[in-house]
């Protein structure tokens, strides 16, 4: 026995090629595979008792498991348009689309009866699937929804749209029911609000550069800012210029529940906020640009780094020379610029002339280091570590730079020349020389006595100590203070 026939009623009218009414009524709000399988197995139905008509050959043809394809008319069997034997091998008969062998409800049919015949009148192309018309009904009654009501909703949503799918008239029936309206009175007069507002919404979409018109949802939403939120229409209308051409009623939706988040009701609130956010926006940009970067949302770039920053008090173009100062430093991520930021504020540097004075200062330091890294010999840039022992040689063992100058040029020509400078600053911290004609002589004539001497020599004293006498001498070095220490 083939896997796929025809019933007799299927046969009587005649239908081999696809109807259209499955095309219309069953296929749109079917899943793909769902449909291939129905159409591969119907055209198998039309070919008759093959070799190629059998469930393991429908599987292996689309590609599909034997129980994908099974599943696929268990679903059509749901909907009244095929029956799947009980039997093995199993065996599907197709039927009608015209008249489904499943119930049109599962409630009492002469209860929806008006129902059904009026959405037959509001879809007069389409034929509404069981599982659409137990949807409508089960809504319904979950809400206890009047059926005029209902029928008024979708007959609205018809004449806003044009052509309104079952989807879409649930969803708005489904929003209506959540907010109380169940009533064919209440739906009535919520259409009459709606339509009440047609020319606050035509002077919205205009001030947003929107030429589309405006949908239920539209409509709903100028409602619930202006009754809900409790915006003046002078408000909106300052929002929406904010936002015209960048997106619409989205957008629109998107600044007034982030004006409603700041406070900002009014049209001048609304001004000054759409104002700083331009402002903040702008920074953003800068900033993201000072540093070489790119972001593609500046919003969250606002959200996460630059309210912080200036909540922490600093001036906008403080922040935009951070951004150059870490451009400047191979800085190239935000999070970068924010650790850079931190250091400022500890420091009490918030404003631009006080960074724009420290990155002046920073630059001379930089342009002295490039002058030690040249008299030892060196050409390689300055890093973060040449400037850590810079800034230990200058500021925490007080040496002179024109010391440091002296210390470079006699560590010429060796491999690793800041190991060597460091060596001879520290010998000479140790021998109480600061400044750079007394090193000069020093390391003269220090360099004099290695000449004279051929072999090393070992001019020290050994010494045997005690655990005792030891522990008495390294304590803790981050107890000491290293500024006076005496050596």
């Amino acid at each position: 026995m083939s896997f796929c026939s025809f019933g007799s009623d299927f046969i009587k009218n005649g239908y081999t090629p696809v109807d259209n009414v499955f095309l219309g009524g069953y296929m749109p709000s079917a899943d793909a595979v769902d449909v291939k399988v129905y159409l591969y197995g119907l055209h198998l139905a039309a070919i008759g008792d093959t070799a190629d008509n059998s469930i393991e050959k429908v599987a292996l043809m689309l590609k599909l498991t034997e129980e994908r394809v099974l599943a696929a008319f268990k679903y059509w069997e749901e909907q009244g348009i095929v029956s799947v034997s009980k039997s093995h091998p199993v065996h599907i008969v197709f039927r009608s689309v015209k008249t489904p062998l499943t119930p049109v409800v599962k409630y009492n049919a002469r209860e929806y009866s008006t129902f059904v015949e009026e959405m037959a009148r509001l879809f007069p192309d389409t034929v509404l699937t069981p599982n659409e018309l137990s949807s409508y009904i089960e809504l319904m009654r979950n809400y206890k929804m009047e059926i005029n009501a209902m029928i008024m909703t979708a007959r609205y949503c018809m004449d806003v749209r044009g052509v309104a799918s079952t989807p879409y008239i649930l969803a708005v029936a489904d929003n209506w029911a959540r907010q109380g309206i169940t009533t064919e009175t209440e739906v009535n007069g919520h259409i009459e609000e709606l339509e009440r507002n047609s020319e606050d919404i035509r002077a919205m979409f205009k001030a947003l550069g929107v030429r589309s018109l405006p949908t239920i949802e539209d409509r709903q939403l100028y409602l619930k800012w202006t009754k809900e939120y409790g915006y003046t229409m002078d408000a909106i209308l300052t929002a929406c210029r904010y936002c015209k051409r960048k997106g619409g009623m989205h957008k629109l939706e998107t600044v007034i529940e982030e004006l409603r988040n700041a406070g900002a009701t009014t049209a001048q609130e609304v001004a000054q906020y759409a104002a700083t956010k331009e402002r903040t926006r702008k920074l953003a940009e800068d900033i993201v640009a000072g540093i070489g970067s790119y972001y593609a949302n500046y919003d969250v770039v606002v959200e996460t780094y630059i309210v912080p920053w200036l909540a922490k008090g600093f001036q906008d173009n403080a922040l935009r020379s951070i951004a150059k100062f870490c451009f400047l430093r191979n800085v190239r991520t935000l999070d970068g610029v924010d650790s850079v930021a931190d250091k400022f504020y500890k420091l009490g540097i918030l404003t631009e002339e006080g960074i724009e004075g420290y990155i002046s200062r920073q630059i001379a330091i930089d342009n002295q280091i490039k002058e030690v890294l040249a008299a030892a010999g060196s050409s390689s840039h300055v890093t973060n570590r040449d400037r850590e022992f810079y800034r230990t040689f200058v500021e925490v063992w007080g040496l002179p730079h024109e010391t440091v100058l002296l210390a470079a040029e006699f560590s010429a020509g060796k491999a690793f020349p800041m190991s060597e400078i460091n060596r001879i600053l520290a010998m000479l911290k140790e021998h109480e020389i600061f400044l750079p004609d007394e090193a000069k002589s020093f390391l003269e004539s220090l360099n004099q006595k290695k000449t004279a001497s051929a072999a090393p020599r070992n001019d020290y004293q050994k010494q045997t100590y005690t655990k005792e006498q030891l522990d008495s001498v390294f304590v803790n070095l981050d107890e000491v203070d290293l500024d006076n220490l005496d050596i």
